[in-house]
C-alpha cells in the first residue's frame, strides 16, 4: 500500500525551528516536551536541491515518511538499523517527514525519539507540490514511503516507492556505492 504525501503548508513558515538537530537514541517523548523543545527544519524545494547536490563525497539516502502512514512506521525500524550499521561509511541518511507541521511536537518528535533514530530529519514545508515532487523525481506521483539514493555526485541511483524490506534496501544503498 502507497500513502499520499502531505504537506505543510506556507503559513507554517512563521514557526520557530533550530537547524534540524537529530535527537539523541536516550531521548522519550515525555523528555522532549519538558525540556527545550526542539524543532525539525522546513524542507523546501531550494534547500532540497542544495542537500542533493551538497555530497562532500557522501551519497546520500532519503526516506520520505509520515507517522500515519502505516507502510512508513513499518519500514522506519530498518531504515534505522541500516543507518546505525553504515555509520562512519560513505552515506548520509536523511527522512523528510510528510506530517502536518501541528503534528511535529505531538508525533512526529516522539515517534523519531521512541524508533533512536540518528539521523538527519526535516519536515516537509512546500509552496509548490508539484515542483517539489519533481525535485526528488519527475517520475514519482508523491505517493510514500518512498526512498530516493543518491550518489556522491548527487546523481540518483535509486527511487523506490512504497515500503522496502531491509535486504531491498541494503541492496540499493550498496549498489550506489558500488558506483
Amino acid at each position: 500500500m502507497i500513502a499520499a504525501f502531505v504537506f505543510c503548508s506556507v503559513l507554517s513558515a512563521s514557526i520557530p525551528f533550530s537547524a534540524g538537530k537529530t535527537i539523541p537514541a536516550d531521548t522519550h517523548a515525555s523528555t522532549i516536551e519538558s525540556k527545550n523543545v526542539r524543532h525539525l527544519e522546513r524542507l523546501n524545494e531550494s534547500k532540497l536541491k542544495k542537500l542533493i547536490q551538497s555530497r562532500k563525497g557522501k551519497a546520500l539516502f532519503i526516506n520520505v515518511w509520515a507517522t500515519w502512514c502505516e507502510p512508513c512506521v513499518e519500514e522506519f525500524p530498518d531504515i534505522v538499523r541500516l543507518s546505525d550499521e553504515m555509520k562512519g561509511q560513505k552515506i548520509e541518511f536523511v527522512g523528510v517527514s510528510g506530517d502536518d507541521c501541528d503534528d511535529e511536537l505531538s508525533k512526529v518528535i516522539p515517534f523519531i525519539a521512541k524508533e533512536k533514530a540518528q539521523f538527519k530529519f526535516y519536515i516537509a514545508k512546500i509552496e509548490a507540490e508539484d515542483e517539489f515532487i519533481d525535485a526528488f523525481n519527475k517520475r514519482w506521483g508523491g505517493g510514500i514511503p518512498a526512498t530516493f539514493i543518491y550518489d556522491a555526485k548527487g546523481n540518483m541511483k535509486a527511487f523506490l516507492v512504497g515500503k522496502q524490506s531491509y535486504q531491498e534496501l541494503k541492496a540499493a544503498i550498496e549498489k550506489a556505492l558500488r558506483n
